[in-house]
């Protein structure tokens, strides 16, 4: 949704060329997904803990 959300307003607000938004679009589209997968596995790495037998 960020993405398209800022491809409709280069392309509308900023004059940008289709193809330059769409390219837009995926940049923070992929930018976006791979932040969250990786903030992700950063949590995971946080939730194991030893424990001492």
């Amino acid at each position: 949704m960020i993405g398209l959300v800022c491809a409709v307003v280069g392309w509308l607000g900023f004059d940008m060329s289709v193809l330059s938004a769409f390219g837009l679009y995926l940049s923070v589209s992929l930018l976006v997904g791979m932040a969250l997968i990786l903030t992700s596995l950063h949590a995971l790495d946080h939730d194991c803990t030893e424990v001492d037998a």
